[in-house]
């Protein structure tokens, strides 16, 4: 069931890259089907995806009355927000690890496959490409320095954790590492940045201005890390930002969750995970 998890994710991923919507939205209503089939999902959870899946294929239709538009536009974002926050009636995330320390002295932590947040992502490539420009890009940073930026900003970002007492140095492979790697990417990176970078970064970005846009949308980041404590909303929020700019120096998705997916994978083998027990 762990390996059809995965596929489920990518297929979902590739699905949403189609510029055709007869593959994006059918092939998504093949993915969820064959997933309640074979029991990754439940069949109250896949009804009400599939209205999302229906939702988000209406709302590439531009023609409707304005107060249709706004209607179905909050819609989105009430349905959004609960798959966001694993809110929805009949979820259940597949488990990979629970409550378990992944390293000495690390907190207890629970792993999980999802397969809800994947909707969200899927849903946003209808409007934003991950590779090619969403945005034209500003601030002159050269291409080839881009990695380079990513790879200092990951360094200061887990120094400012051990400065905070979050974390300590610990390097070490956990036996659940190949399974977190693929689910981080497919089912949080490309879902966080595509949300918060691709939507919300870009939207206020229109209306704000670029610095106040990028700082907007990292601080909202770090507040979904709440549950972390408050150092852990600071790092958040510094991380958000890190992502902000890289995504704003290139205009393209895919750089902003390139450097998410080398800090997550950073802190699980080199350091504490995901805090130390106490901090």
């Amino acid at each position: 069931m762990l390996a059809f998890g995965m596929l489920y994710s990518l297929s979902l991923i590739v699905l949403g890259l189609c510029a055709d919507a007869r593959w994006r939205v059918g092939g998504a209503v093949a993915v969820l089907l064959v997933a309640v089939l074979v029991g990754l999902v439940t069949w109250l959870f896949v009804m009400l995806a599939l209205g999302y899946v229906a939702l988000s294929g209406w709302m590439q239709v531009r023609r409707v009355p304005p107060w249709l538009a706004w209607a179905r536009i909050a819609a989105w974002v009430v349905a959004s927000a609960g798959l966001v926050l694993h809110g929805w009636p009949g979820y259940e995330g597949l488990v990979v690890v629970e409550q378990r320390a992944l390293k000495e002295g690390s907190l207890p932590v629970s792993l999980y496959v999802s397969h809800d947040k994947v909707l969200v992502a899927w849903s946003l490539l209808g409007w934003l490409p991950l590779f090619g420009r969403s945005m034209p890009p500003v601030g002159g940073v050269p291409a080839r320095a881009v990695p380079w930026v990513g790879a200092g900003g990951i360094v200061a970002l887990m120094g400012l954790a051990v400065a905070l007492g979050l974390v300590a140095w610990q390097p070490g492979l956990p036996e659940v590492f190949w399974v977190f790697a693929v689910a981080n990417l497919l089912n949080t990176c490309v879902a966080e940045e595509l949300l918060f970078r691709g939507m919300l970064q870009r939207w206020l970005m229109r209306r704000t201005g670029a610095l106040v846009a990028v700082a907007v949308s990292s601080g909202l980041f770090g507040v979904a890390h709440l549950a972390g404590g408050g150092a852990f909303v600071l790092v958040a929020t510094a991380a958000g930002l890190l992502y902000g700019l890289v995504y704003l120096w290139t205009g393209r998705l895919v750089w902003a969750v390139l450097v998410h997916w080398g800090l997550n994978l950073s802190h699980l083998l080199l350091f504490s995970y995901p805090m130390l027990a106490g901090a």
